[in-house]
């Protein structure tokens, strides 16, 4: 009886000891510490990340510098979707298994239609992953590593999400170029501008431009007359500078009316040099209305009020905000004294 008794406490005490292991010294977790690891915790040695898609489009991100990233090799990308990429791969913990129930569908979805996301530091590649959809309640994404060193995928997929979070993670793996390139068109202190001009092709007496002598001293004219307009308020054109700061394109389009557009007469035409020489500028052209202005509005529209079509730079041809280009367009009567 003594030494039954004294097998059971040596089971017990062994069983113990394989939960202490199991749970308390992996911090309450049966994962698999192998085939768990997404988060990249030193996001600032990350060189580069490549991302493909099952259809085979993908797309390179490249840092250039601390702050700056590239988008293929041919512009500069979005600071605030850059921050956001890092931030979701830093941060990105498991919240569960993927239970047997539902293990092949996901494998299935994640074969099918999963993002492949390729890190690296340097040359090296130092994580791999497939990230598939949301779950059912949309607040996990299922993902899979990848092995970064053989390349083969590991059989367990997870949920993931990050803590404090709710929602899913896929809409932040972005394949096309063009939602990873920086929109700005303008983006100037006030004491990086030489020289601003304005031009109202249908009103060439409200054109206007703006040279920066040096600090608090400019020159202001009408550059189509070449007249140079007297009397003017020097707070105003301070102000006006300011407006450089951080104007934006919404979206580049390919339409069949973009060369009809672009052989009619602009409305506004905006250039931006820098005290490097560098000149920025946009043509603006009408839109026409949209069907829903008339019931956003009430009233029969010809134009958009609130869009207007754009070329950038002589190359990039997409749509603008009034909300965003407002404050830029105005006539030279906006710099004389009240």
């Amino acid at each position: 009886m003594k030494k039954n008794r004294g097998g059971l406490i040596l089971l017990l005490i062994l069983f113990l000891i394989s939960v202490y292991f199991l749970f308390f010294r992996n911090g309450f977790s049966t994962l698999n510490e192998k085939d768990n690891e997404f988060a990249v915790q030193d996001t600032t040695s990350i060189s580069k990340i490549i991302m493909t898609a099952k259809n085979n489009k993908s797309v390179t991100l490249t840092r250039a510098s601390a702050a700056v990233w590239m988008v293929n090799g041919k512009y500069v990308a979005r600071e605030d979707v850059i921050n956001n990429l890092l931030y979701t791969m830093k941060m990105v913990a498991v919240k569960n298994l993927v239970d047997q129930s539902s293990w092949n569908s996901v494998i299935k979805d994640l074969a099918t239609g999963a993002i492949k996301v390729e890190i690296f530091k340097g040359d090296d590649k130092i994580k791999s992953y497939y990230v598939g959809g949301e779950t059912a309640d949309h607040l996990g994404t299922y993902m899979l590593l990848i092995n970064s060193r053989s390349d083969k995928n590991y059989s367990q997929p997870y949920i993931m999400y990050i803590p404090g979070f709710d929602g899913y993670l896929t809409s932040r793996f972005l394949i096309p170029e063009e939602d990873w390139r920086d929109r700005t068109i303008f983006r100037y202190y006030p004491n990086q501008i030489k020289v601003v001009r304005v031009v109202y092709p249908q009103q060439p007496d409200s054109s206007f431009q703006i040279n920066v002598v040096r600090k608090n001293h400019f020159v202001l004219t009408n550059p189509v007359t070449n007249q140079p307009v007297n009397n003017f308020d020097t707070t105003a054109v301070k102000q006006y500078l300011t407006y450089c700061q951080s104007i934006s394109w919404e979206v580049t389009i390919n339409t069949p009316l973009k060369d009809s557009i672009l052989h009619s007469i602009p409305i506004t035409e905006i250039s931006v040099q820098d005290t490097a020489g560098i000149t920025h500028d946009v043509k603006l052209f009408l839109k026409p209305a949209p069907d829903n202005v008339v019931i956003k509005y009430g009233k029969d529209y010809k134009y958009d009020p609130d869009r207007m079509y754009a070329l950038i730079n002589g190359k990039d041809f997409a749509i603008v905000q009034y909300f965003v280009f407002g404050k830029m367009m105005m006539p030279v009567r906006y710099f004389l004294h009240q």
